[in-house]
Protein backbone atom coordinates (compact mmCIF):
# COMPACT_ATOMS: atom_id res chain seq x y z
CA UNK A 1 0.00 0.00 0.00
CA UNK A 2 3.07 1.95 0.55
CA UNK A 3 1.60 4.94 2.31
CA UNK A 4 -1.63 5.82 0.11
CA UNK A 5 -4.47 6.31 2.09
CA UNK A 6 -7.91 5.01 1.61
CA UNK A 7 -8.85 8.06 -0.20
CA UNK A 8 -6.42 7.94 -2.82
CA UNK A 9 -6.62 4.27 -3.14
CA UNK A 10 -10.77 5.32 -4.00
CA UNK A 11 -10.06 6.81 -6.77
CA UNK A 12 -8.80 4.06 -8.87
CA UNK A 13 -11.27 2.58 -8.19
CA UNK A 14 -15.00 2.96 -10.18
CA UNK A 15 -18.35 3.91 -7.60
CA UNK A 16 -19.28 0.14 -8.56
CA UNK A 17 -15.39 -1.83 -7.21
CA UNK A 18 -15.93 0.48 -3.95
CA UNK A 19 -19.59 -0.97 -3.56
CA UNK A 20 -18.04 -4.21 -4.02
CA UNK A 21 -14.68 -3.87 -2.05
CA UNK A 22 -16.78 -2.76 0.88
CA UNK A 23 -19.42 -5.84 0.56
CA UNK A 24 -16.50 -8.33 0.66
CA UNK A 25 -15.07 -6.28 3.84
CA UNK A 26 -17.95 -6.22 5.17
CA UNK A 27 -17.70 -10.20 4.16
CA UNK A 28 -14.90 -11.19 5.25
CA UNK A 29 -15.94 -9.45 8.88
CA UNK A 30 -18.75 -11.97 9.38
CA UNK A 31 -18.78 -14.96 11.37
CA UNK A 32 -18.26 -17.75 8.31
CA UNK A 33 -22.02 -19.22 8.55
CA UNK A 34 -23.26 -16.01 7.67
CA UNK A 35 -21.35 -15.39 4.72
CA UNK A 36 -22.26 -14.69 1.45
CA UNK A 37 -20.71 -16.40 -1.77
CA UNK A 38 -19.14 -14.41 -4.47
CA UNK A 39 -22.14 -15.45 -6.46
CA UNK A 40 -24.70 -13.69 -4.02
CA UNK A 41 -22.62 -10.99 -3.95
CA UNK A 42 -21.74 -10.60 -7.62
CA UNK A 43 -26.04 -10.35 -7.97
CA UNK A 44 -26.20 -8.14 -4.79
CA UNK A 45 -24.17 -5.84 -7.59
CA UNK A 46 -25.73 -6.60 -10.69
CA UNK A 47 -22.35 -8.05 -12.10
CA UNK A 48 -20.69 -11.01 -13.15
CA UNK A 49 -19.49 -13.18 -10.70
CA UNK A 50 -16.12 -13.57 -13.00
CA UNK A 51 -15.98 -9.72 -12.68
CA UNK A 52 -15.90 -10.05 -9.19
CA UNK A 53 -12.99 -12.18 -9.25
CA UNK A 54 -11.28 -10.13 -11.77
CA UNK A 55 -12.16 -7.23 -9.46
CA UNK A 56 -10.57 -8.85 -6.23
CA UNK A 57 -7.15 -8.78 -7.71
CA UNK A 58 -6.54 -5.51 -8.39
CA UNK A 59 -4.03 -4.02 -6.26
CA UNK A 60 -6.58 -0.74 -5.66
CA UNK A 61 -8.97 -3.14 -3.88
CA UNK A 62 -6.34 -5.34 -2.07
CA UNK A 63 -5.20 -2.23 -0.72
CA UNK A 64 -8.86 -0.81 0.02
CA UNK A 65 -8.94 -4.28 1.74
CA UNK A 66 -6.11 -3.72 4.05
CA UNK A 67 -6.45 -0.19 4.64
CA UNK A 68 -10.01 -0.78 5.66
CA UNK A 69 -8.73 -3.39 7.91
CA UNK A 70 -6.73 -1.36 9.50
CA UNK A 71 -9.48 1.73 10.36
CA UNK A 72 -11.06 -2.07 11.48
CA UNK A 73 -9.19 -2.84 14.00
CA UNK A 74 -8.17 0.88 15.26
CA UNK A 75 -11.85 1.06 15.92
CA UNK A 76 -12.04 -2.54 17.60
CA UNK A 77 -8.91 -2.47 19.32
CA UNK A 78 -10.15 -2.91 23.13
CA UNK A 79 -12.72 -5.36 22.19
CA UNK A 80 -9.95 -7.57 20.42
CA UNK A 81 -7.49 -7.40 22.96
CA UNK A 82 -10.32 -7.95 25.49
CA UNK A 83 -10.92 -11.43 23.73
CA UNK A 84 -7.22 -12.16 23.36
CA UNK A 85 -7.10 -11.78 27.48
CA UNK A 86 -10.36 -13.67 27.38
CA UNK A 87 -8.85 -16.69 25.42
CA UNK A 88 -5.52 -16.35 27.57
CA UNK A 89 -7.07 -16.58 30.75
CA UNK A 90 -8.91 -19.98 29.38
CA UNK A 91 -5.34 -21.19 29.02
CA UNK A 92 -4.92 -20.51 25.15
CA UNK A 93 -1.03 -20.71 24.87
CA UNK A 94 -1.38 -18.57 21.03
CA UNK A 95 -3.46 -15.54 22.84
CA UNK A 96 -0.93 -15.30 25.30
CA UNK A 97 1.81 -15.37 23.84
CA UNK A 98 0.57 -12.66 21.20
CA UNK A 99 -0.89 -10.65 24.17
CA UNK A 100 3.10 -10.49 25.51
CA UNK A 101 3.80 -9.31 21.73
CA UNK A 102 1.60 -6.61 22.02
CA UNK A 103 2.60 -5.85 25.09
CA UNK A 104 6.39 -5.64 24.46
CA UNK A 105 6.94 -8.04 27.10
CA UNK A 106 7.56 -11.19 24.42
CA UNK A 107 10.24 -10.19 21.46
CA UNK A 108 10.83 -12.46 18.45
CA UNK A 109 14.95 -13.10 18.94
CA UNK A 110 16.97 -15.08 16.64
CA UNK A 111 20.35 -15.80 17.71
CA UNK A 112 23.32 -16.69 14.95
CA UNK A 113 26.32 -18.72 15.67
CA UNK A 114 29.30 -18.58 13.49
CA UNK A 115 30.28 -22.01 13.14
CA UNK A 116 32.66 -21.95 10.11
CA UNK A 117 36.02 -22.61 10.24
CA UNK A 118 38.24 -19.33 10.25
CA UNK A 119 40.87 -18.89 7.40
CA UNK A 120 44.58 -18.49 8.64
CA UNK A 121 45.33 -16.00 5.60
CA UNK A 122 48.85 -16.83 6.76
CA UNK A 123 48.66 -20.72 5.89
CA UNK A 124 46.75 -19.78 2.67
CA UNK A 125 49.02 -17.18 1.47
CA UNK A 126 51.93 -19.73 1.87
CA UNK A 127 50.27 -22.34 0.13
CA UNK A 128 49.23 -19.99 -2.86
CA UNK A 129 53.39 -19.28 -2.82
CA UNK A 130 53.76 -22.70 -3.47
CA UNK A 131 51.24 -23.35 -5.93
CA UNK A 132 52.55 -20.61 -7.86
CA UNK A 133 56.33 -21.70 -7.55
CA UNK A 134 55.20 -25.04 -9.31
CA UNK A 135 54.03 -23.19 -12.37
Amino acid sequence: MANRTLRDIMKELSAEQVKAAQLLFENDTLPPKQRRTYEQIADELGIEVRTLYNWRKQDAMLDYKVAMTDTYTKEHRARIMSAVIRESELGNASMTKLFMQNQGMLIDRVEYEDKTEKIDEVALATKLANFKAKL
